[in-house]
């Protein structure tokens, strides 16, 4: 982990211990907010497929979020996602909050929710469905609103 990473992680936790679970709502936003700042030139009309492809390669430029995976879930319109070795899991402990619950996943909710909307036009909401400690992989599951 770069120390670009440690910043991110420590101010995760001071703004998950600040805000409670309002950190939700505001880095699900700021998450949202970053999509159109860090890919301003997406392109339109993609499967959930071909989106899957396209953020796999954006998410890994990232850097900190680990690699991603993408593909279509059972409604042509949703996903099933795959985080492996994100980097902000291993403050896990020192935040007090299980992956999935904080700030920065609400971040990359946000992020995820806003480039899949962008690319496919189709609005969903990303949540954490398991986490699996022993191979370091978040799952999670983009549902059409």
């Amino acid at each position: 982990m770069d120390n670009k990473d440690l910043i991110i992680a420590e101010i995760s936790s001071a703004i998950t211990s600040v805000l409670g679970k309002s950190a939700a709502a505001v880095m699900r936003k700021a998450g949202r907010q970053a999509s159109l700042h860090i890919w301003p030139d997406l392109p339109s009309g993609k499967s959930v497929a071909e989106a899957g492809e396209i953020m796999t390669e954006g998410v890994l430029e990232l850097g900190g979020f680990g690699s991603f995976k993408m593909k279509p879930g059972d409604d042509p319109n949703s996903g099933v996602i795959e985080f492996n070795d994100c980097a902000f899991s291993a403050f896990v402990e020192a935040s007090g909050q299980p992956c999935g619950q904080q700030a920065i996943c609400y971040f990359g909710f946000g992020l995820v929710e806003e480039t899949y909307f962008r690319l496919t036009g189709i609005r969903t909401k990303i949540e954490l469905v398991n986490r699996d400690d022993g191979a370091r992989i978040c799952f999670e599951t983009a549902t059409p609103r």
